[in-house]
C-alpha cells in the first residue's frame, strides 16, 4: 500500500508555454488521462492535498484546485515562490507535468528522504548527474532564498539552492533503490511525446 505523507503538499507545475511542443504539455494524453490528470494522480497517492500551478483561465475548466502566480512570468520558480507562500505544510513536493516516467513510489522514496533529512531542498539527480529540480521537495522555510533569487532576476529553480541546506539523491542510490534510468526523462518537443507514447502503449 502506498504512504501518504500528511506532512507534505503536493503541487504540479503547469504554467509553461510549451513553445518547442506547439501545445500545452499538461494537455498532452498518454494511457487515456492527460499528463497533468496524472501527475495530480501520482502527487496525490503521496501528499496530503495537490494543486496545480498556473494559469487559471486556461486551467479552470480542469476542475481540479488551480493557484496562479503572485507574479506572472518568472517561470517555474515563482510558481514554487507562491506556492511555499500558501502552503499550509513545511514539506512541499514538486513535480513538472512534462515527466510521463514518474511513479508514484519514487515519490514516495522521495518524500521520505526529504523527511528523513529535514533538508531545505531535497533533489534527484539523473543518471548524468544534472540536478532535478522540477521533482523535489522544498521546506516552506526556503521561500526566503527563493525570493531572494527571483529579486536578483535569477529565475533558474536550482539558483536558490547554495543558500539553503540541501540532500542530494545520487543517481547511484537512487539506481540501488530500483528506478529506471528514464525515470527523469520529460517531453519538450513533439518526437519526446511520440517516445512516450510508445512507452505506455
Amino acid at each position: 500500500m502506498r504512504r501518504r505523507f500528511l506532512s507534505v503538499s503536493g503541487f504540479v507545475l503547469a504554467g509553461g508555454e510549451s513553445h518547442r511542443m506547439g501545445r500545452p504539455k499538461d494537455q498532452l494524453e498518454l494511457g487515456g488521462e492527460t499528463m497533468l490528470a496524472r501527475q495530480v494522480r501520482l502527487a496525490g497517492a503521496v501528499a496530503r492535498s495537490v494543486a496545480v500551478l498556473g494559469p487559471r483561465e486556461r486551467l479552470a475548466a480542469t476542475g481540479l484546485k488551480v493557484i496562479a502566480d503572485e507574479r506572472a512570468g518568472l517561470g517555474p520558480l515563482g510558481g514554487i515562490a507562491t506556492a511555499l507562500a500558501c502552503t499550509r505544510t513545511e514539506y512541499n513536493l514538486f513535480i513538472g507535468c512534462d515527466m510521463p516516467y514518474l511513479k508514484a513510489r519514487f515519490l514516495e522514496y522521495l518524500c521520505a528522504e526529504a523527511l528523513a533529512s529535514e533538508a531545505d531542498a531535497t533533489a534527484p539527480e539523473s543518471p548524468g548527474h544534472e540536478l532535478q529540480p522540477m521533482c523535489a521537495v522544498y521546506r516552506r522555510r526556503a521561500l526566503a532564498a527563493v525570493r531572494a533569487s527571483l529579486a536578483r532576476g535569477d529565475f533558474r529553480v536550482r539558483s536558490f539552492f547554495p543558500r539553503v541546506e540541501c540532500r542530494v539523491l545520487h543517481w547511484p542510490e537512487i539506481a540501488r533503490v530500483g528506478f529506471s534510468a528514464v525515470i527523469f526523462g520529460n517531453i519538450n518537443t513533439p518526437e519526446d511525446y511520440r517516445a512516450a507514447q510508445l512507452r505506455s502503449g
